[in-house]
């Protein structure tokens, strides 16, 4: 696939907040499930349509954004204004929207909790979210069961089903944080120039060195993860490195550092470390493939998926990626160079459990297996794509910046009027209720594997879906 012309200085536009553009899914109870799967084309009488092409939100129009975020798990959305305020909206089963209850949010509210706080970033897990401050404070909210609020505790609740559930905003134990990035149940920190880690030691994830696996029954065998509540320095290959990158797929984790190298650790299955071997590594290993003439620029745009992996490279700003990117097909166990992107330049990428989606030039480029019109095609356009492909209803206009998460797609376009006043409005017209588990159909991010780290991954289905009280 060809690069498109860009004007000069495209990729390194002065930024002062843009728009923000949707597209997929808005049943949220749903996405992800179940009967979450309905095709691209909705009735208009709808109350939970999927938007198979670029909308504006109603609720965001008027107001410059400055950052948009989510997860390869999330099935929420959180957006930052130009003027320190963050917005969420999407499922709530676990109170990972901040708003002190329960109640699934169909269109952007702001965070009443952060107000006197000015947000920089945020970013998404499969039932919590954490943000970053101006000031170098990191907050988090909704589930805490496996400590990845960075808070130091989990709370234990008066039956073993009880989960620690934060509804408003609670300060993670980090200071001087510059980033943050968002595992299904875990959390990464660039802090004081180094990895921090909290949460699910699962596989490996939080890079301590071990999975903290335990037997919790002196009679019988009742294996369980220890969870992991206080950020804890990243160690192994990356012990007195100088992080400058940091990305999160649902159980693995990359960073970057300033000497042209990247790590991964976490979950091994299809390749996604890139370490050649399917294996799951409880320390960041370092990625041999990117050495020599091929280096990992300190300002690399790195990304995680459920399954895979991204990062740029110098000298050229080519794409590299490795792990399974397709639903069939084989897996990719070391990084190779992404040869559609070839000639590009990446600006941002963002990933969904199965899709992908990329800001580069004057074009936004989607592709992988939807199921909601998160690849943005349109209503008479293609449902999934094995490869990438530019997403026509977006060329030529800027996208500074893709996020992705759960059968959805958010893009951050430039302010232009002229080219912005092409795409509709949506503003639901769906009650807000408070809804309370479901059951899930999702597969752990084809995450399933041989030996621990497959009989690790059950996990039980939640109760079915319920109506409760509607939001204020």
């Amino acid at each position: 696939m060809a690069a498109s012309a860009a004007p000069n200085g495209a990729g390194s536009k002065e930024w002062n907040g843009g728009v923000v553009l949707f597209a997929g899914g808005t049943n949220w109870a749903q996405l992800g499930r179940a009967g979450g799967k309905k095709g691209a084309q909705e009735d208009e009488n709808d109350q939970y349509p999927n938007l198979p092409e670029p909308y504006k939100l109603k609720n965001l129009e008027g107001i410059r954004i400055a950052f948009v975020a989510a997860g390869s798990t999330a099935v929420h959305c959180l957006a930052g204004d130009t003027e320190g305020r963050l917005y969420t909206w999407g499922r709530n089963e676990k109170g990972q929207l901040g708003h002190g209850d329960l109640v699934q949010r169909n269109m952007p509210k702001v965070v009443e909790g952060l107000k006197g706080k000015f947000i920089t970033a945020a970013a998404g897990g499969k039932h919590h979210s954490m943000v970053v401050t101006k000031d170098g404070e990191s907050f988090g909210f909704g589930c805490n069961q496996m400590g990845q609020l960075g808070i130091g505790s989990v709370k234990k609740g008066a039956s073993a089903k009880a989960e620690d559930l934060r509804l408003d905003p609670v300060k993670a134990l980090v200071t001087a944080v510059s980033a943050v990035a968002c595992g299904a149940e875990f959390t990464l920190w660039i802090a004081g120039g180094s990895c921090w880690a909290a949460g699910s030691p699962q596989y490996g994830q939080t890079g301590d060195g071990s999975d903290h696996q335990h037997n919790t029954k002196d009679s019988s065998i009742a294996m369980a993860y220890e969870p992991q509540p206080t950020p804890k320095l990243v160690a192994g290959a990356l012990a007195g490195k100088s992080v400058t990158r940091i990305a999160c797929g649902q159980n693995h984790s990359v960073a970057v550092d300033t000497e042209g190298a990247a790590y991964t650790w976490g979950f091994g299955g299809y390749g996604r470390l890139g370490h050649r071997v399917q294996k799951d590594e409880f320390a960041p290993k370092k990625v041999e493939e990117f050495k020599g003439r091929i280096s990992v620029p300190a300002d690399a745009v790195v990304a995680a998926s459920s399954t895979a992996s991204f990062c740029t490279t110098a000298p050229t700003g080519q794409l590299y990626t490795w792990g399974k990117l397709k639903v069939s097909g084989d897996n990719q166990m070391y990084p190779q160079a992404m040869m559609d992107m070839s000639g590009w330049n990446v600006r941002s990428v963002a990933c969904g459990p199965t899709h992908y989606v990329i800001a580069a030039d004057n074009s936004t480029i989607t592709w992988g297996h939807a199921t909601n019109g998160e690849l943005a095609y349109g209503p008479n356009g293609k449902k999934s794509s094995a490869n990438p492909d530019k997403c026509n209803a977006l060329e030529g206009l800027y996208v500074h910046q893709v996020a992705a998460g759960v059968g959805f797609s958010l893009f951050l376009a430039e302010p232009d009027e002229a080219k912005l006043d092409k795409y509709p409005s949506f503003e639901s017209s769906a009650p807000e209720t408070e809804v309370k588990g479901g059951a899930e159909e999702e597969d752990g991010g084809k995450g399933k594997g041989k030996g621990k780290a497959a009989a690790g991954a059950k996990r039980k289905a939640e109760p079915a879906a319920g109506k409760g009280k509607k939001a204020k």
